[in-house]
């Protein structure tokens, strides 16, 4: 998917904002988050609970109770949750700057002559642009990776394998979504929503410990 051409002002600056016309960020975040956040927390039910080794769960489950750990599955998902409203400020100001992926930052020239030059933006055409996208893939990994091996390593105490099963389609989702990001911004969608159910049913199961062991 080659990369698409964006329309710019005489500095640089995209003339349009990345973000979807007619929806506040806040709410376009929110509403994700609680659409993926009730799925996953579905399908970790299902997972959890039509699994032969049933009796194996809640034994273990028995085991984070009597330790008071149940404290310790409610603070990842503190921490989780309160991620979102750090992704909805990048979101926000994003769409007010008009600066789109792989862009993270807008730099300009300082010093006297400085007013006079365009602002300095990732270059997206050709070799540069596509290291630069896949530079940004890699951070993006880096950026998440930690949030899930906490929701991954917390889960698997309960939910060995079906923590596994979610962990691996996240980590492919990821090298699906890098492989396509390499060649466009837009190609970064083929692996989005595995990733996303991936991390949310992680995030649903460590939701069910932290219910059964502290309610």
């Amino acid at each position: 998917m080659p990369e698409k051409t964006i329309e710019r002002d005489t500095k640089g600056i995209p003339l349009k904002s990345p973000n979807p016309e007619g929806v506040p960020v806040e709410v376009f975040y929110t509403i994700l988050n609680t659409v993926f956040g009730v799925i996953g927390f579905a399908v970790a039910w299902f997972l959890a609970y039509t699994s032969s080794k049933q009796e194996s769960a809640d034994s273990r489950m028995d085991i984070v109770a009597q330790y008071d750990l149940g404290w310790l599955y409610l603070g990842i998902l503190v921490l989780r949750f309160l991620q979102i409203p750090l992704v909805i400020f990048v979101g926000q100001t994003r769409g007010a700057a008009k600066i789109h992926v792989p862009d993270q930052h807008v730099y300009k020239v300082m010093g006297a002559e400085g007013s006079k030059l365009g602002y300095v933006l990732m270059d997206t055409d050709g070799a540069n642009g596509d290291f630069n996208r896949a530079q940004r893939a890699w951070q993006n990994y880096c950026e998440n990776i930690s949030t899930l091996l906490a929701l991954y390593v917390a889960a698997s105490w309960a939910f060995p394998y079906q923590a596994f099963i979610c962990a691996t389609i996240w980590a492919v989702a990821r090298v699906m979504s890098a492989s396509g990001y390499k060649s466009s911004a837009d190609g970064r969608f083929g692996g989005m929503l595995p990733q996303a159910i991936a991390m949310n049913v992680l995030q649903g199961m460590v939701m069910i410990v932290a219910i059964k062991t502290l309610l």
